[in-house]
């Protein structure tokens, strides 16, 4: 692997919603990600580390509904 000693900077191939832009995704040295709307100013930057846990959360989460699906509980 090698250390993110500068921003790397990519474009989404689709368009987000009904906003008809591609989002900017932007890699940052400090374990941060930044997402906006392509042309846009505002950015939202996230920490690697709470989105990976979220990604978690929400993976166990889902998991977690389909074994109480199969059981036939609420």
């Amino acid at each position: 692997m090698i250390a993110l000693l500068k921003p790397v900077r990519r474009k989404t191939c689709d368009r987000f919603m009904h906003y008809g832009r591609p989002i900017v995704v932007e890699l940052k040295p400090g374990d941060c990600i930044g997402l906006r709307l392509l042309r846009h100013k505002r950015e939202v930057v996230l920490s690697l580390h709470d989105l990976y846990f979220e990604g978690v959360r929400r993976q166990v989460a889902a998991e977690r509904r389909e074994r109480k699906k199969k059981r036939g509980c609420k």
